[in-house]
């Protein structure tokens, strides 16, 4: 399976650059930065790295102002800027910032810190180019591990909550990200987040996928027309949260942890997994498949004194087509072996292996997947290490 993770663009540009992760099933690559330039590039690329915090705001302290098609910022100093790119609005708006001191911030993106909601105005405005959003977050305020899990919530206009990942600098405590919509904002720690285990786990068992009723006589013909057994995994962080629901676990080796460090997260990840054995032979074992297996989240790193966030968007699904179409299944021990697969990256690949465990689950079953993808890392000398991201897949039928 090709896996894709590219670092979105961070408060501090060097950031983006310097630690830009793309990880595929053959290689990846990160460049690395010698720290004294990283060191350098943030204390000029930091604006606001000067102030003083933690910081005192009372009800009704906010700012007005008026934002045209050209962009512009609007500020509440020392605690919360937004910055309107050109094209942001259609028109020229004018735009409040009030602090929210006794409001509490809607539950359903997480916990919101204290001290960091804002009612930005006019609400439910839509914005053609996300503008960018810093809140000062007083490390004082967050328990050990909170700073990997930070993102800014924003109330949409039809009640729900709006997620978005962003970078949280410990240095001079502000986080930063990219919003799409006016409303209320909030710093808030996520609580849809699973932690990223050390190493690679342990094999799969394989076992035997149960064929549909009426079972095939040992020396019958083979099915294939008695319908499929299927299995499928859902979860999100609006719905189903994929931390309560146990549907996904995920690796990594200590390669990749002694470049990006212990305290990795996946943050508010989504799952959408079905799959689907159609054709079964006369000993019951399935020969035909299709289906698809689709995850996404944030993979949060704190390298030096910078959290960064790295996107996760990845895809697979059986045949050649757009859609998913059947494929060719064999199986040999712990090993499914797909005739014909196609990434979100619209690479086909032939006999793409996974490996896979049938477990009992009370009077059904669960059918675990890995997915694994090997993770190149460029050093300073031009040599390149080999790493290892895994997830388990959790499928039930």
């Amino acid at each position: 399976m090709h896996v894709d993770v590219t670092a979105k663009q961070d408060h501090c540009q060097v950031v983006r650059t310097g630690h830009n992760l793309h990880i595929m099933r053959k290689s990846c690559l990160i460049e690395h930065l010698p720290l004294v330039a990283f060191l350098s590039v943030l204390a000029t690329g930091c604006q606001q790295a000067d102030q003083v915090l933690p910081f005192e705001l009372s009800e009704g302290e906010g700012a007005t102002i008026t934002i045209g098609t050209t962009g512009g910022t609007i500020s509440v100093p020392p605690s919360f800027s937004l910055q309107f790119p050109a094209g942001s609005l259609p028109a020229s708006v004018s735009v409040g910032v009030t602090p929210l001191i006794t409001a509490p911030f809607p539950d359903g993106g997480g916990v919101a810190v204290p001290g960091s909601a804002y009612d930005v105005g006019p609400a439910g405005t839509m914005l053609a180019v996300p503008a960018r959003v810093q809140i000062a977050v007083p490390p004082a305020l967050l328990e050990i591990g909170d700073d990997v899990r930070l993102s800014v919530a924003v109330l949409r206009q039809n009640g729900s909550i709006a997620i978005f990942g962003g970078t949280y600098d410990l240095t001079n405590g502000f986080l930063t990200a990219d919003v799409d919509e006016l409303g209320w904002m909030a710093a808030v720690v996520a609580e849809d987040a699973l932690a990223v285990a050390r190493g690679i786990p342990p094999a799969l068992g394989g076992g035997a996928v149960p064929p549909p009723s009426p079972a095939p006589f040992p020396s019958g013909p083979a099915l294939s027309s008695h319908g499929g057994v299927q299995f499928s995994a859902s979860c999100a962080p609006t719905v189903r949260q994929c931390f309560t629901s146990g549907l996904i676990r995920v690796w990594a080796d200590d390669v990749v942890r002694e470049r990006l460090g212990d305290e990795l997260f996946l943050l508010s990840p989504s799952v959408e997994a079905s799959l689907e054995f159609l054709d079964f032979d006369q000993n019951g074992v399935p020969t035909n498949v299709v289906g698809s297996i689709t995850m996404d989240g944030e993979v949060r790193a704190r390298i030096n004194r910078v959290v960064s966030r790295y996107q996760l968007d990845d895809g697979v699904h059986t045949g050649s087509g757009d859609t998913p179409a059947a494929t060719t299944l064999s199986i040999s021990g712990n090993v499914m072996t797909f005739g014909l697969t196609r990434t979100s990256a619209n690479f086909v690949e032939p006999n793409e292996q996974f490996e896979f465990g049938v477990t009992g689950i009370g009077t059904s079953e669960m059918l675990t997947i890995r997915v694994e993808a090997e993770v190149t890392l460029r050093n300073e000398d031009g040599t390149e290490t080999i790493g290892t991201i895994v997830a388990h897949v959790r499928l039930r039928r």
